[in-house]
């Protein structure tokens, strides 16, 4: 499944929880996403992603071109480091 793939899935899920606050569903996206980044990257990986998530979107909205996500997320693909 592509990011993209993913990124509407979850999308799509959300927005059928009518009765949750958008912080409510913050919560829950990112309790998630701890979660499965614990298991997979380890706690200090996760926390690096976190800060370097913080960094890039704040480069994005100051309109740096410089800073996108998709440059963000190589050093985290952990599907294409994996030994054959």
């Amino acid at each position: 499944m592509s990011l993209d793939s993913f990124y509407q899935e979850i999308q799509s899920l959300e927005e059928d929880c009518k009765s949750l606050t958008g912080a409510g569903k913050t919560i829950v996206l990112f309790r998630v996403a701890l979660e499965t980044g614990a298991r997979d990257m380890g706690m200090v990986g996760v926390l690096h992603l976190i800060s370097r998530l913080m960094t890039t979107s704040l480069g994005i909205m100051h309109d740096d071109s410089s800073y996108s996500f998709e440059e963000l997320l190589d050093d985290f693909e952990v599907e294409s480091k994996k030994p054959n």
